[in-house]
């Protein structure tokens, strides 16, 4: 197993670290309450664009990774990563492939170290001895 980890391509594990984080986040997304429950329409699905023209609507080549699905209120969701990390999720009418609504969550900011007041070991001793 650790030698199939060892192996791994730098992008695959963006890939899959961006997939997880998706995922994840789309996890919390789901649970919105009821009062955030977006509904789009109650058309027949014979009358929506197809999921290839929802996604050219979208402009999902734009983005690292795109998740598509049909929520519950009868709207093309989509959970995407841009390239710098931020996740979209966005809801948009099946039927006229208007924005619904749109939610940004930029990427994390790296925590810097903090500094431990002890003088760095840099193999010269100090200065007046």
């Amino acid at each position: 197993m650790a030698q199939i980890m060892n192996t791994t391509t730098p992008i695959r594990s963006t890939t899959v670290w961006l997939f997880a984080l998706l995922a994840g986040w789309g996890g919390l997304a789901m649970a919105s309450t009821p009062t955030e429950k977006v509904v789009c329409t109650q058309l027949p699905r014979s009358q929506w664009m197809s999921e290839q023209q929802a996604r050219a609507a979208f402009d999902a080549p734009r983005y690292l990774l795109v998740r598509f699905k049909i929520s519950r209120g009868n709207c093309h969701e989509f959970y995407a990563v841009e390239k710098d990390g931020t996740v979209v999720e966005a809801y948009r009418h099946p039927v006229t492939g208007e924005t619904v609504r749109l939610t940004r969550v930029p990427p994390p900011t790296p925590v810097a170290p903090q500094p431990t007041g002890q003088p760095e070991a840099s193999g010269t001793p100090p200065a007046g001895r």
